[in-house]
């Protein structure tokens, strides 16, 4: 496998916690960063994904049903932020342009 060196800069106090991890598992330190590294990238694409479904599933919702009333959209966001799929983004799309654009189409 082709690797490229990258140079980073972590707080001090996580040094050691950093070095202490990478000895647990047997590795050396940038063989440790680098699987995290791609732990994180993995994990922010599977949240990315929770999120459009979100927001697609609201979108479809409403397409069937008409608008969520706050009081469920706000439920669902609380329960959706504690499960992760959601951070601070709208589940709402922010204009009729994003809306029609986050649309299925009929059959599908």
């Amino acid at each position: 496998m082709t690797v490229q060196k990258l140079s980073i800069s972590v707080p001090p106090e996580i040094v050691e916690t950093i070095r202490a991890a990478a000895a647990e598992a047997g590795k050396p330190v940038s063989a440790w960063l680098a699987e995290a590294a791609v732990e994180k990238a993995h994990l922010a694409t599977l949240h990315a994904k929770g999120r459009a479904a979100a927001r697609e599933l609201v979108t479809e919702y409403e397409d069937e049903r008409g608008e969520l009333p706050e009081v469920s959209r706000q439920r669902a966001r609380e329960f959706l932020m504690e499960a992760g799929p959601l951070d601070d983004e709208p589940l709402r799309p922010n204009s009729a342009h994003d809306r029609l654009r986050h649309r299925r189409a009929p059959g599908f």
